[in-house]
């Protein structure tokens, strides 16, 4: 038989180690167990398979009807979500399911094709090698008659059976339902299922519930608290000031089911809830000091961010404005310029001694060392510094600051200036070296004192120097028969050099020997002049700090009784000098009566609240005062005084009659105008811009009294050069002769009867009068010991304007008028009787307290 030999030789070729090619027999059932194969993978995985399908068909279906863009965030967020678990659930039976083997192939296509006795696993079996002829040929027999049998092998229909799941056909609906959905959106479908996926942000607000969040600045910034917005850009930084607080409420009955976070470079913290948080009311503050990201969630997984730059708060800057200037008493004027970000709430200087060795220091090539040095004698000067007001941001300031009493005047030092905000930021200047300025003494037996004081800060090991000398200062005193207090003074300090003094003592010492020298020089008004700055800087603190008014009122009559003090002191003085005092242009220009109406004017604008207009007030009378004492020490004589004084007396009564001149040229000219104007009627003015016409001339007889009055002038002022040394180079001649130039140019215009060209000329010599008696002003300022500068124009030598001594002393101080102090003060009256009303509610009365207290 054909199959028992195909059989036999590939058993045969096995049997070789040959592999035998496969019968047709084999080939035949093969093709079945793939086909069964394929069969039984439909039956199993369909069913599988079509859940995710359907879920994914759904979604697109949704997508494509664009349902996700009508549902509100909350059911977009969680659909959303159900279609991802629904999903993924739905993937679960293709977990666990397994292929088909062979053998399950078999299996089917038996039952398929209803054989008994299993054929195929028979026809699959292979005999054991040791068996024998006969049973061979009987195995051989059973394998032919189970070959016979595959050619009637079925593999069975597939039947995935999915309507055990879906027994309402729904798929069906589906797919045409998802047909539909293709042919109408074509192309934007992508997009819109894309959209899906786009979940707006869910409120974090639910129902009864409330959220604030906003950033407090601080105080110092006088900046207002802003809100966060809730439709804020999640990407645009919100500038938010260094030191700020952020503050977090949320109110409702899940308010513990948010949670606020800081995200910053170092990682993401969340903020602990304060201890004033319930169920129903959290609430998390935090201080913003470096860049974050604030992000409020909710438990459903929405979550708002906000990202916060913090602007830095930079260290205020101040500088030196120009050179320290230094009064003949040797009083430093510091002019400097301060600025802030968010103001300036104090400034100071500060004074650090320069240690210079000596010659014989720098040269000594002694082996043994040196002796250990004493501590210096006086503690570096920390002086405050005025401020137009305080905090400022921008200004430029000047303080007058006498360190003459120091004990280092004389020495060199460093000066540096340094700013403060109200965060506590310092900003230094670059430090300025200067000798630290002392004073001049006059009298003999003052310098000598001056000079061991001098000799025993630089070297206080040399106290029985310093002390053999006080002896022979204070025998000298005692023979020109000074003040008691004097010649104590000097033995005093000799006694205590003598005794092995301390530290202590010898700072002790300086400190005496200074008041020694003062009261020598000056006798009583020194003493008088510092309490009259002393007075001055008290009244200045408590302005700029806003004392009460009780206090200001006190201060001021504090400064009354010193400046009255001074002001005796340098009566008695002057009449000990009658020789000097009479002749200081300065001094002439300045009354008790000016000063007290001054001091008036500031605590009228104390009163009324304007704390900053007078405060620069004061700084002008202090300016005035420092003049003033500046020109009691100049060494200007009672000549040149009396000579300057008198060049300034005639130049500003020849100003004053040129003015009345050109006044009268000017009128004179008005009325010809006038009268030609009558004689045409109502005809229109011909040639009105022409020189030299009819209207534009004068009559023959007022002609010549201007022309005679003009003569005369120039004739005085002529006068007036001829007594002056010729200069050309001095600014007053060169002006003087200007002017004498325009007043000839006028006589000539007025001869002619041309009244236009003589008003021009006129002005022109009104102009260079007024000059040259600013340059000689300002001249009489620098010999008296001023700083007088170009820019002053119309101003005396003291620095006021020319009008009045001091009727305009003020001027350039902003002061409400009259009205605008009632006003305020009627205000203030009001705001205090409502305080005194305990029937009014707290939070109105803290808010009047608040209102009050600066003033």
């Amino acid at each position: 038989m054909t199959t028992q030999s195909s059989k036999s030789e590939n058993e045969a070729g096995a049997r070789n180690g040959v592999e035998a090619s496969p019968s047709h027999e084999e080939l035949l059932l093969r093709r079945k167990v793939r086909t069964a194969n394929r069969a039984m993978l439909f039956e199993k995985l369909w069913p599988r398979v079509w859940l995710p399908l359907a879920v994914v068909g759904v979604f697109v279906l949704l997508s494509a009807f664009e349902v996700w863009q009508m549902l509100p965030p909350a059911a977009h967020f969680g659909l959303l979500w159900g279609f991802g678990a629904g999903f993924v659930f739905s993937l679960v039976p293709l977990v666990f399911w397994r292929p088909p083997s062979r053998q399950d192939a078999l299996d089917r296509i038996e039952r398929a094709s209803a054989l008994d006795h299993r054929p195929l696993t028979a026809f699959q079996d292979t005999l054991s090698q040791d068996a024998s002829p006969a049973t061979r040929a009987l195995w051989e027999a059973h394998r032919a008659r189970a070959a016979r049998s595959l050619a009637k092998l079925k593999t069975g229909e597939a039947r995935p059976r999915v309507d055990r799941y879906d027994p309402f056909a729904l798929r069906a609906l589906l797919v045409l339902l998802l047909v539909a959905a293709l042919a109408s959106t074509q192309a934007d479908l992508p997009n819109r299922i894309r959209a899906a996926f786009a979940v707006p942000d869910l409120p974090l607000i639910g129902n009864g519930l409330r959220i604030d969040a906003w950033v407090s600045p601080p105080t110092y910034t006088r900046k207002e608290p802003f809100v966060l917005s809730a439709n804020a850009s999640a990407t645009e930084a919100v500038p938010v000031p260094q030191g700020s607080t952020l503050t977090v409420k949320i109110n409702g009955a899940d308010a513990k089911g948010y949670s606020v976070a800081l995200a910053s470079p170092g990682g993401k913290q969340p903020i602990t809830p304060t201890a004033q948080s319930t169920d129903t009311y959290a609430e998390y503050t935090s201080a913003i000091d470096e860049d974050v990201t604030l992000s409020i969630g909710w438990t459903l997984g929405s979550e708002r961010t906000w990202r916060l730059s913090v602007v830095p708060d930079s260290a205020p800057r101040i500088a030196f404005h120009g050179p320290i200037e230094v009064s003949p008493r040797a009083v430093m004027l510091l002019k400097y310029k301060v600025d802030d970000d968010y103001g300036v709430a104090s400034a100071e200087a500060r004074v650090e001694r320069v240690i210079i060795p000596s010659v014989s220091e720098r040269d000594s090539e002694a082996v043994e060392a040196p002796p250990p040095a004493l501590p210096q004698i006086g503690k570096p000067p920390v002086f405050p510094l005025s401020l137009p007001h305080a905090p400022v941001k921008a200004a430029d300031a000047k303080t007058y600051k006498d360190l003459t009493s120091h004990p280092w005047a004389g020495l060199p030092v460093v000066i540096s200036l340094a700013a403060k905000d109200e965060a506590g930021h310092e900003g230094l200047s670059a430090p300025r070296g200067m000798i630290l300025p002392e004073r001049k003494f006059t009298k003999t037996l003052a310098r000598g004192t001056i000079d061991q004081r001098r000799s025993l800060v630089q070297n206080p090991a040399d106290t029985a120097r310093v002390a053999q000398n006080l002896d022979a200062l204070a025998a000298a005193a005692q023979d020109e028969g000074t003040a008691a207090p004097i010649y104590l003074g000097l033995r005093s300090a000799f006694w205590r050099l003598k005794n092995e003094p301390t530290i202590a003592d010898i700072e002790d010492v300086v400190e005496q020997l200074w008041d020694v020298a003062i009261r020598i020089e000056d006798g009583n008004l020194s003493a008088a002049e510092r309490e009259l700055r002393a007075a001055q800087e008290r009244l200045k603190d408590a302005l700029e700090r806003g004392a009460p008014r009780e206090e200001i009122q006190k201060l001021m009559a504090e400064l009354r009784q010193a400046l009255n003090s001074y002001l005796q002191a340098l009566r008695q003085q002057q009449n000990k000098n009658a020789d000097r005092a009479a002749a200081s242009p300065n001094a002439k220009t300045i009354s008790p009566q000016d000063l007290a109406q001054m001091l008036d004017k500031i605590e009228n604008l104390a009163k009324s609240g304007s704390a900053d207009a007078a405060a620069q007030m004061l700084n002008q009378l202090r300016d005035i005062l420092e003049s003033l004492q500046n020109a009691q020490g100049s060494g200007q004589s009672q000549e040149e005084d009396a000579e300057s004084l008198q060049k300034l007396d005639e130049m500003t009564d020849l100003l004053r009659k040129q003015q009345q001149l050109l006044d009268d040229t000017f009128r004179e000219q008005q009325n010809q105008d006038e009268n030609a104007d009558d004689e045409k009627g109502a005809q229109p003015r011909q040639g009105q811009g022409q020189r030299g016409q009819k209207q534009g001339q004068a009559s023959p007889k007022s002609s010549a009294e201007l022309d005679r009055r003009q003569e005369d002038l120039q004739k005085q002022l002529q006068e007036l050069l001829s007594g002056m040394n010729a200069d050309g180079k001095d600014p007053v001649q060169q002006k003087l002769r200007e002017a004498d130039e325009a007043m000839g140019d006028a006589v000539d215009s007025l001869r002619q009867k041309q009244l236009g060209d003589a008003g021009e000329e006129e002005g022109r010599a009104v102009e260079s009068l007024r000059q040259g008696t600013r340059a000689l002003a300002e001249q009489m300022m620098r010999s008296a010991g001023g700083t007088g500068t170009g820019n002053q124009a119309n101003r005396d030598p003291m620095g006021r304007k020319q009008n009045g001594p001091l009727d305009n002393a003020g001027d350039d101080v902003k002061i409400p008028d009259e009205s605008s102090g009632q006003r305020a003060r009627a205000i203030m009256d009001e705001l205090r009787k409502r305080l005194g009303e305990p029937t009014r509610p707290m939070l109105e009365l803290d808010y009047l307290e608040r209102l009050i207290k600066p003033y």
